[in-house]
């Protein structure tokens, strides 16, 4: 009866430790996307479009991604992506429709004009445009991507 219990203790300690590991990536996540975003404050903008936005689930979860691929010129074409995280799957699909062809402003590096942003406020400005129409979806977390 004893060893019996005993799985269970090492059941318990190898999922807290697998929990811990998973939030400390979400905190990670959310702690380099503030500090692009600061870094990028000081980049110089440009006018981008959003070419298209493709929605993933995201495994072991019931959460959804939605990739929003942009472009933007500086000297050339370029192009970055965006992640956004949703709970729901047909929010993260009304996202991305939504955001396709919109043109946004996006943050790129003058020393590497490769590396950009695509600011969450920038996102949040069009997502509270659509709310006005009653059709915005709701997300729960954003996480951005330098390209």
């Amino acid at each position: 009866m004893s060893t019996h219990y005993s799985h269970l203790w090492v059941l318990g300690i190898r999922y807290g430790i697998y929990f811990s590991f998973a939030w400390a990536a979400v905190y990670w996540r959310r702690w380099k996307k503030r500090r692009r975003e600061t870094i990028a404050q000081d980049w110089p903008s440009v006018e981008g479009v959003i070419l298209n936005g493709e929605v993933a689930p995201v495994p072991k979860t019931s959460c959804f991604l939605v990739t929003l691929q942009y472009s933007y010129y500086v000297e050339e074409y370029r192009t970055g992506k965006y992640i956004h995280e949703f709970a729901k799957e047909t929010d993260a699909d009304d996202f991305a429709r939504q955001l396709k062809d919109k043109r946004v402003q996006i943050r790129y590096k003058q020393s590497n004009p490769d590396k950009s942003v695509l600011e969450q406020c920038v996102v949040e400005q069009h997502a509270q445009l659509t709310a006005s129409r009653n059709t915005a979806p709701t997300p729960s977390r954003v996480v951005p991507f330098l390209s």
